[in-house]
């Protein structure tokens, strides 16, 4: 396709996007209820429109096309939203699994025990670093502060604490 009627393609095409935009995005948008997916099939069925005409199919009414073409669209999307619920399965259904899977780790977790293991193992930075972090529940910024360290370093220094805890205690 030569420059001039690629630039006399653009021009339609830009004439028609500014015209229809707003009704396709509206008509997505009351099917979808969400913004971005009502976005997404409107462009879609333009970047369709463009492909076309760049090919030099003839689109006798282009709003007919582009609100057949973005219902396909909106279609798809409906598709793939049950293709994901379907995969999703409600927390409510394993609730009680995951309650009687919490309640046997801490039934096999002797506190006491493992307190004088970790105490045994770790330094007195290793054991504050421990009780700022993850009992007192500060923020990496907060530690390094108090640490008077850089955050690099106290985050660092938390992967190997996690690490060396975990070799140190087996559940």
């Amino acid at each position: 396709m030569d420059n001039k009627n690629k630039k006399a393609v653009q021009d339609r095409f830009t004439q028609i996007y500014n015209e229809y935009k707003g009704p396709i995005y509206k008509m997505c948008i009351v099917r979808l209820k969400d913004e971005n997916s009502a976005e997404d099939c409107m462009q879609n069925a333009f970047i369709v429109l463009y492909k076309k005409m760049l090919n030099k199919e003839e689109i006798e009414n282009p709003r007919a096309f582009l609100y057949k073409t973005a219902g396909n669209f909106v279609l798809k999307c409906f598709d793939e939203r049950s293709r994901q619920l379907e995969k999703t399965v409600p927390i409510t259904e394993y609730e009680d699994k995951l309650i009687d899977e919490q309640n046997k780790i801490d039934s096999n977790i002797n506190f006491e025990l493992l307190n004088k293991q970790l105490n045994s193992v770790l330094t007195p930075e290793e054991q504050l670093l421990l009780k700022l972090k993850y009992i007192d529940d500060l923020t990496i910024d907060a530690v390094a502060e108090i640490l008077n360290i850089s955050k690099a370093a106290t985050a660092k220094r938390l992967q190997r604490l996690r690490e060396k805890i975990k070799k140190t205690i087996s559940v």
